[in-house]
């Protein structure tokens, strides 16, 4: 017999989108999050039940908002949901972050905790660009401080320092570097890769065109997705901006995690809810820099193949999957990790959501719209089955979560062991601060100023199995842009100061 007690229920989500553009009549962070959180609590008990259910939270998680300077925001926001009596804790960083509090919850549950959670988080960084340009002070609460998180911030925020001195501690710049190891691995030259991320981003965008809480209506082809023009400028090679994750965004999302048995005492029925079927966590190697292949994720790998194994699915079982999608590299990269085939050919969805370029990508808050977003597709039967994927950093920290409208036939059991056996696979390909002498292409990218200019290209190369992150001169810059260069050969020369300057060899 099911012991229900220790069944994880997502039983409501909800979502909230601010469009006035007013920054003085907008709503803050805190007023976001409540909007979102009472959606999520209505979507369960109904409008008259809402304040039950938000005021018997035992945990109140919240997701790091960058648009608040607040040293205790989550027991904030708890009070303002009514939740005297919540543990209250602010997360760390990280697009896996919502997922991963999820994932927590569901734990709780499956130890016969019966918790009542909730994982809120916002965004109002449109407003706070909005007030800077019009020069107006924004009276939003606050003291200044920064909150102790959990799981606490890393100091390096996922970047290595010889990454760091090159420039590739943007987010924009690591994944584009990314994409050029994945297009050489799939056999593309540069226009047939343009066609395939045109493609890719297209049906992430359609998606997002038809979602009311998008913060771009907007439908784009994917040759207007991909065609370099004054609106569209290249941003990194070989990116154009209408890849790039759009984080000025006004966005909160919420989602109730708690037991079957307690869903079922509320009066819940079967069709009301939809079961957090599995879960898994796990990190790849640190630094991008230093993984044998910058383009593959072992530990989403692993994360997806642990999270179906605990829920008792197949790959083949799942029919919707809502894959981070920050920029177009970490989605190909989690197809690849999951073994799926294109969208075209396999015909599910890759996302619900739309896409961090075209949704919006409400800083580490993008997940809880993921989930809020498959709750809603399952529970009105878009589906039986659903895989989340959050991804922190630069596809290094990854979650996972396996949703269903059916019932596990016994109370989920993830795997504790997963973390330790990632580790002690992991080959880390050592960094050394210069390399001078000859050197192969593994990845790269390269800069463009907002004429449209090219800036030094940035090289990750690599020479007796060491590593480095050089600077390309201006005739391998030009060759840079030019066709693909994953494999080719440069030499490096050590500078007075900074990074090697790579040249054609």
């Amino acid at each position: 017999m099911t012991d229900w007690t220790r069944v994880p229920v997502v039983v409501g989500a909800g979502q909230h989108t601010n469009r006035v553009e007013d920054p003085l009549a907008a709503p803050d962070p805190f007023e976001l999050m409540v909007t979102a959180a009472r959606r999520a609590a209505a979507s369960a008990l109904g409008d008259g039940r809402a304040g039950e259910l938000l005021g018997g939270i035992t945990h109140c998680y919240m997701v790091h908002s960058l648009s608040l300077r607040h040293g205790d925001p989550a027991q904030e926001l708890a009070g303002r949901l009514g939740a005297t009596h919540a543990e209250a804790r602010v997360s760390g960083m990280g697009g896996n972050i919502p997922q991963w509090l999820v994932n927590r919850a569901a734990e709780q549950v499956a130890a016969g905790a019966r918790p009542v959670v909730a994982v809120v988080g916002a965004e109002a960084l449109a407003t706070r660009r909005r007030a800077k340009r019009a020069g107006v002070k924004l009276d939003w609460p606050g003291d200044g401080g920064w909150p102790e998180t959990w799981p606490p911030l890393e100091p390096d925020l996922g970047v290595h320092p010889a990454e760091r001195a090159a420039g590739l501690e943007q987010a924009t710049a690591m994944y584009a570097l990314v994409e050029t190891a994945l297009a050489h691995g799939a056999g593309r030259d540069l226009d047939a890769n343009r066609s395939a991320v045109g493609d890719l981003m297209s049906r992430l965008n359609a998606v997002a065109a038809g979602n009311p809480y998008s913060w771009f209506a907007a439908r784009r082809s994917a040759a207007e997705i991909t065609t370099v023009t004054p609106d569209n400028r290249m941003i990194f090679h070989p990116y154009p901006k209408y890849v790039n994750a759009v984080m000025d965004v006004d966005m909160a999302a919420a989602a109730v995690v708690t037991d079957a048995q307690t869903a079922r005492d509320w009066g819940l029925g079967p069709d009301d809810v939809v079961y957090v079927r599995g879960w898994a966590d796990a990190s790849d190697i640190w630094y991008l820099s230093q993984r044998p292949r910058v383009e593959h994720s072992a530990a989403l790998r692993a994360a997806a193949a642990a999270a179906l194994q605990v829920s008792g699915l197949s790959l083949e079982d799942v029919d919707a999957f809502d894959l981070y999608s920050c920029f177009p590299s970490s989605v190909e990269s989690a197809m690849e990790a999951l073994g799926l085939g294109s969208e075209a050919d396999d015909g599910r969805p890759l996302t619900l959501t739309g896409g961090l370029p075209y949704h919006g990508g409400p800083g580490s808050n993008y997940v809880t719209h993921a989930v809020a977003n498959t709750f809603d597709w399952l529970r009105n039967g878009g589906g039986e089955h659903a895989l989340v994927h959050g991804n922190g950093y630069y596809l290094t920290k990854h979650a996972v979560g396996v949703y269903s409208r059916r019932p596990p036939l016994e109370p989920p059991a993830p795997d504790g062991a997963l973390q330790a056996r990632l580790d002690a696979a992991a080959e880390p390909v050592p960094i050394a601060p210069s390399l001078p002498g000859p050197a192969t292409v593994v990845a790269y990218t390269v800069p463009f100023d907002r004429d449209g200019a090219t800036l030094p290209g940035m090289v990750l190369a690599q020479s007796d199995g060491r590593r480095v992150v050089a600077l390309a001169d201006p005739s391998l810059t030009h060759a840079l842009v030019g066709a693909d260069a994953v494999g080719a050969r440069v030499v490096l020369e050590a500078q007075a100061e900074g990074p090697d300057q790579a040249r054609l060899g």
